[in-house]
């Protein structure tokens, strides 16, 4: 389990963390032209997006959700539930416009090629990766986010190291980024509900692959808290060297860039990276959004997506995020409330469903190992636990036996029964 909440926040980490602040433009807008007081803002949306992280992926996986929708419909008004749909799926598409877009300025800035190619080269491999399904395409983002967080950290700590601005003079620097918001309390906000309007489409079907809530939610705190700190530390060092890197399209690439021209071609590799993670993951969920349906038009309709993306990223990058963002931020606000109160009062039964899910396992690993006692008393308690969980019975029958075959599997002094499988009824 703690193998599984580690991947799982890993993962949710490297969802966000190309739009949240792979350029830094993020950073230097919502939190760094704020001067100090954006630092301050910076930590508040550390704790926010900690608490967010763990509801989300708690209730993708109460409901055993396979697209964001099955959540929304089950904890709003049907009217407000729709339009929630819809501003999750312009979310998506917008998200990974900005992300392909951001791919061309992360290629140019560092090697001067022409911004439609690193776009370009974007665009095929979020199509590449669309083949994959949820649980790989999770371990791919997953894989990608430790060579992250030793690099934004390692980095960061090198430029606060060697700053060498009095606070007087970088909150008068910072005084001249433009921003589109206007205070730190509000962008702080702004940011967090940014941050879970391009993740929650994604964060919740990741949730939604898992069996246990309990596991889901503290993957999506260690990863909301990982993320935060990331965050934190970035706007600082931004912060920091703000006369270098005041004027980039990618400040992030240029901190490390200033640090040695080695570590800032790493970078401009990660950074790339960190793009792919939230491009794919936008597209991936977008395309599982409206092919839920018809799932063969699943890989079709992901090619026809990035492929508009692709188009309209010429619009410019530094423009994208300025303009977008605070846009999707205002109304991600609504869907914080929405979230924050639906799990306030759904705690007792989220809680009731652990236990019983605890149980149906500690049941099912009893029926399927073939050394442990089965009863029909067994089965009886086994039968009215699925049959009061909010999942559907063969559905979660069927999950159930499947996982813990894995686990039998996977355990050398344990034998499987596999005549018992999957349906675990009698």
């Amino acid at each position: 389990m703690l193998k599984r909440t580690v991947m799982t926040a890993l993962a949710y980490v490297g969802l966000m963390v190309g739009a949240g602040f792979a350029s830094g433009q993020e950073v230097l807008q919502y939190f760094v032209s704020f001067g100090i007081w954006g630092i301050v803002g910076a930590i508040v949306a550390a704790l926010v997006l900690a608490l967010t992280g763990m509801i989300v992926l708690q209730l993708g996986s109460y409901y055993r959700a396979n697209e964001h929708s099955v959540v929304f419909g089950e904890i709003s008004h049907p009217l407000l539930a729709k339009v929630l749909d819809a501003f999750i799926t312009f979310t998506l598409f917008c998200i990974g416009l900005v992300m392909i877009a951001g791919a061309g300025a992360n290629l140019e800035q560092q090697f001067g090629l022409p911004v439609w190619v690193g776009s370009a080269i974007m665009a095929l491999l979020c199509i590449a990766a669309g083949l994959l399904d949820v649980e790989r395409v999770a371990t791919v983002i997953g894989a990608i986010t430790p060579f992250i967080i030793v690099l934004v950290v390692a980095a960061s700590s090198y430029a606060i190291a060697s700053a060498d601005s009095t606070r007087s003079q970088l909150d008068s620097l910072a005084a001249t980024i433009p921003s589109t918001l206007p205070h730190w309390t509000l962008s702080s906000l702004n940011y967090v509900a940014l941050a879970l309007a391009l993740g929650v489409s994604m964060a919740i079907v990741m949730g939604g692959d898992q069996l246990d809530p309990k596991s889901a939610g503290r993957g999506g705190l260690l990863g909301g808290l990982l993320f935060g700190g990331l965050l934190t530390i970035a706007a600082i060092a931004l912060y920091a060297q703000l006369g270098s890197v005041i004027d980039q399209p990618m400040p992030m690439l240029e901190l490390v860039d200033s640090i040695h021209p080695a570590a800032g071609l790493i970078m401009a590799i990660v950074i790339f990276g960190m793009i792919f993670n939230t491009g794919v993951g936008m597209f991936y969920a977008l395309a599982r959004r409206v092919s839920v349906t018809k799932p063969g038009r699943f890989f079709p309709a992901l090619v026809i997506f990035v492929l508009v993306a692709f188009a309209g990223s010429f619009v410019g990058f530094t423009s994208l995020v300025a303009y977008l963002y605070p846009i999707i931020g205002y109304v991600g606000l609504l869907l914080i409330a929405i979230l924050v109160l639906a799990w306030l009062r759904q705690r007792s039964d989220i809680a009731e469903e652990i236990e019983r899910r605890f149980h149906i396992r500690r049941l099912a690993r009893k029926k399927l190992q073939q050394d442990l006692p089965f009863s029909p008393a067994d089965q009886h308690h086994l039968d009215k636990a699925i049959s009061e969980s909010v999942v559907d019975d063969q559905e979660l029958r069927r999950d159930v036996a499947l996982e813990v075959k894995d686990e039998i599997e996977a355990d050398p002094e344990a034998e499987l029964d596999a005549s018992k499988l999957p349906p675990l009824s009698s």
